[in-house]
């Protein structure tokens, strides 16, 4: 059975629905624009397919991970709202409550607590030393990457 509950192929529309589930998560559907590495974030734009998934930094959209690898062109989930472990990342060392950001096109601390600021994307929610992997909350609105 596939995962792809609309039917859709890479080359019909994907919804645009942003959905919310029983744990608070935030969730939409975007067709792969490559093959898409688990817990990794990708940034989620609209196009006239609907959903798509871009390489960090190229774009205004939301930042969303999806929980298992999807191939390109597929149809998968991405979460864009809500509490994420083992976010993969580069090695970071951060503080609980620092924000992440979009900076040069790869996950940066932003060295300060979450402001809303037009990069940040997520909530530090553990402490780390040169961990490449995050503990987060996924804020759910659109940032301007860089």
């Amino acid at each position: 059975m596939s995962d792809n509950i609309f039917g859709y192929t890479s080359v019909e529309k994907a919804s645009q629905a942003v959905t919310w589930d029983a744990d608070g998560k935030a969730w939409v559907y975007a067709i792969a624009h490559g093959t898409i590495t688990a817990k990794t974030p990708y940034m989620i734009v609209v196009n006239e397919f609907g959903h798509v998934s871009l390489a960090l930094g190229v774009a205004r959209g939301y930042v969303g991970v999806s929980p298992v690898a999807v191939a390109s062109g597929a149809l998968g989930h991405f979460q864009v709202g809500g509490n994420v472990d083992d976010m993969v990342t580069a090695s970071l060392s951060v503080a609980v409550g620092h924000a992440l950001e979009i900076a040069s096109s790869a996950v940066a601390d932003s060295g300060s607590d979450y402001v809303g600021a037009v990069r940040e994307f997520a909530v530090c929610r553990t402490a780390s030393t040169t961990s490449t992997t995050q503990d987060v909350k996924l804020v759910p609105d659109k940032i301007t990457a860089s």
